[in-house]
């Protein structure tokens, strides 16, 4: 097997093939352990017999999965294998992901301690592939700063790095490099796929930078970190008490000391959002949270784990692609200041 674990994100830099050329030809291994089409190209000729072959690629989530899809196309097959709706953290694997796993050329986790389950499986695999951690190291929540431009990254201080576009960037450049290094013939096709997605990128970005004219310094309460990456990003300031977002990220008992102080900065309209991940399931302190924001007229915006949601209003769930997802969540944050 072979383990490519980074500890840290590659900057997105990409701004023709030849660079991304130069990526791929000094990508070093290491034996351890939409609907969009991505590319003008004409469609390649594939077989499905040895290294000339379509990639057989398995993620975790179907936010790597999508992205994964869109960047290479037609030259992979990918299956995920957390369903909708489940916490990738306490996740289960079956004996079939078991088996997606041995049968898969590419794996790629989250990382981070996001979905660890991942490192078990490929372990117990013990056959030859590219495993593929996109953020490296222990689970880690503690608050997340702005990154500078230009700087790299040994790490995310919150696992959700899809909220966060340039680490978002950083990660589909680590799989086009997998992609490029496992199929030679791929280079032009996925170096088109990255560059539309990255143009895409480029859109989502343009209008982050116009929240930050108004966000600047605006407090938001988040009883879980899911999008805190895009809301600091953004120029957002986190208030919400370190106590309640601790005890709901280890699952424990929120003190009402910590509570009654999230509640207090809603109430009396110190923060001016809640922010809810409405991927998890309602409790009793989601909903005085919702009730303080509502008695002081606060906006609550929902976010989610993945582009499979519901939004809050009362209609169906949907099944947004991750570029339309990122941007249903601007369209909360544009509604709520301005």
């Amino acid at each position: 097997m072979k383990n490519w674990s980074f500890p840290k994100l590659l900057l997105a830099s990409i701004t023709a093939g030849l660079v991304l050329f130069a990526l791929v030809a000094n990508f070093v291994f290491s034996n351890n352990g939409s609907d969009v089409e991505p590319s003008a190209q004409p469609s390649p000729t594939l077989t499905r017999e040895g290294d000339t072959g379509k990639i057989s690629v398995v993620t975790s989530t179907r936010v790597w999965a999508e992205i994964t899809e869109l960047l290479a196309g037609e030259w992979v097959e990918v299956v995920s294998l957390v369903p909708n709706g489940q916490d990738p953290h306490s996740y289960q694997a079956s004996a079939r992901d078991q088996l997606s796993i041995s049968e898969a050329d590419l794996v790629i986790a989250n990382g981070g301690g996001y979905d660890d389950f991942m490192d078990q499986l490929v372990s117990a695999a013990d056959v030859d592939q590219v495993f593929l951690k996109l953020v490296e190291g222990e689970e880690i929540h503690s608050g997340e700063e702005p990154h500078d431009e230009g700087e790299a990254h040994e790490h995310s201080e919150n696992e959700h790095i899809w909220y966060d576009f340039e680490l978002t960037l950083d990660a589909a450049e680590l799989i086009v490099a997998t992609i490029a290094e496992l199929r030679p013939e791929a280079f032009e096709s996925v170096t088109a796929g990255f560059d539309f997605f990255t143009s895409e990128m480029a859109n989502l970005e343009v209008r982050l930078e116009a929240l930050r004219t108004r966000g600047l310094g605006l407090g938001f309460i988040a009883p879980e970190s899911v999008a805190n990456l895009m809301m600091v990003n953004a120029g957002f300031e986190d208030l919400t008490p370190s106590g309640l977002a601790t005890a709901i990220e280890e699952d424990r008992e929120v003190s009402l000391t910590d509570l009654a102080q999230a509640e207090s900065l809603l109430s009396n309209r110190v923060a001016e959002l809640l922010i809810i991940n409405i991927s998890s399931t309602p409790d009793a302190v989601t909903d005085r949270l919702i009730a303080a924001a509502e008695a002081g007229d606060r906006e609550i915006v929902r976010v989610s784990e993945t582009g499979y949601l519901d939004r809050g209003d009362g209609s169906p769930i949907e099944d947004l692609s991750y570029l339309d997802w990122m941007a249903w969540v601007i369209d909360q944050l544009q509604e709520a200041i301005y």
